[in-house]
């Protein structure tokens, strides 16, 4: 009784830890504002790039554990109108997502997709098994069971 007792407060214990890895970057506090503006920054950067789009986010998921992060907002202009985007283009405003993952102590992009028609990041959390399940807002639409 007791051996059972014992590994029940192991496994409880182990969960609790496992669970707190978690943080919450949603909203910009100063303990997470130099890594969370970094990670951003390069989203921005990489969106820049390809739209030919300057942006800021309203983030409506931002979860980190580890050495991934899992984010999810919409894009708008810097002062707050709506982005107006090339009509010849088969883009759905204003929709962004992104996987970052760090490695050898910066955050990188995996994986991120802007303005889709469609759900690219289905499973996203079978292709990366490393990710805590827990970055991600919806446990049906990131794994597909696999």
């Amino acid at each position: 009784m007791i051996k059972y007792f014992i590994c029940l407060i192991v496994i409880l214990a182990c969960s609790n830890i496992h669970a707190q890895n978690i943080q919450d970057f949603k909203t910009k506090n100063s303990a997470n504002q130099k890594e969370r503006t970094a990670m951003l920054d390069l989203l921005r950067a990489k969106m820049k790039k390809s739209l030919k789009i300057e942006c800021s986010y309203v983030i409506e998921h931002f979860k980190v554990s580890s050495n991934y992060a899992w984010m999810e907002g919409t894009a708008q202009r810097k002062d707050g109108k709506p982005l107006e985007l090339n009509p010849d283009l088969d883009l759905d405003c204003c929709k962004v997502t992104c996987l970052y993952k760090k490695v050898h102590g910066s955050w990188q992009i995996e994986e991120e997709g802007y303005f889709g028609t469609d759900v690219w990041y289905e499973g996203i959390g079978d292709r990366y098994p490393d990710a805590q399940q827990g970055i991600f807002p919806s446990y049906e639409i990131y794994y597909n069971g696999n």
